[in-house]
């Protein structure tokens, strides 16, 4: 005679899989048991749990194992739901800058994604977004907004606004006395590759005309030595 006892590890299995309540376990079992009348109680709950996607198989007794019904039974009674496969994204990592900060990492993160994805007109325009930001960055922290002084070196008053690209790589390369003289040959470093960069940029910005169709366009940039440079001259 098939087994009429749940076994309570089962139930508790299924429970912790499905969040349903005991007494909803319990009365859908006994539900789909009319259709398998010569499956034990507790094999019937395997057939339960196919349904649900897992599997207590290896909760059962080897009555309920040879109670279970064929495959091609199994195959036209029970619909099995299938696990979905998440294809891992593959990020190729372009940009490194450790932050805190949720928009400079939020900044990073979609640089990465963008080249990754083959998008390298905006990888180009969001190199040109970082570059000018970290440079901004850069000036503030050396030169505080105390004085009316500091404060025209980044900010155009008249306008309400940034000063542009240019005029802060600029303000940098006129100032780098200021941060003593290593690092002002670090500086002179920087201008040189950003200022190439900054002209060019410019035109992927501000024209339709201006495509980057190859990665190779966003590998010569060398995004990534700018930024080191950057952190040098921050320490």
């Amino acid at each position: 005679m098939p087994q009429t006892k749940l076994n309570p590890i089962i139930i508790k299995k299924i429970r912790t899989k499905t969040g349903l309540a005991e007494s909803t376990i319990r009365q859908q079992i006994s539900i789909l048991r009319a259709d398998f009348p010569s499956c034990t109680i507790n094999a019937v709950a395997q057939l339960f749990a196919r349904q649900k996607g897992f599997s207590v198989m290896q909760k059962l007794s080897r009555d309920d194992k040879l109670s279970l019904p064929n495959n091609e039974v199994m195959k036209s009674k029970v619909k099995i739901e299938k696990k979905k496969t998440i294809k891992k994204e593959k990020i190729i990592e372009i940009v490194s800058f450790e932050t805190d900060n949720y928009f400079i990492k939020g900044h990073i993160n979609e640089i990465n994604r963008a080249y990754s994805k083959g998008c390298f007109t905006s990888t180009y325009i969001l190199a040109r977004k970082i570059i000018e930001n970290m440079i901004l960055d850069l000036l503030i922290a050396k030169y505080p907004e105390k004085t009316k002084e500091n404060i025209s070196l980044y900010y155009d008053i008249s306008h309400n606004r940034t000063k542009d690209f240019s005029l802060l790589l600029k303000n940098l390369l006129e100032k780098k006395d200021d941060f003593g003289i290593e690092k002002s040959k670090v500086i002179e470093r920087f201008y040189q590759r950003a200022k190439n960069f900054k002209d060019d940029a410019n035109d992927k910005t501000h024209s339709w005309y201006h495509l980057v169709e190859s990665k190779s366009e966003i590998d010569e940039l060398k995004i990534q030595a700018m930024i080191e440079l950057i952190k040098k001259i921050k320490e």
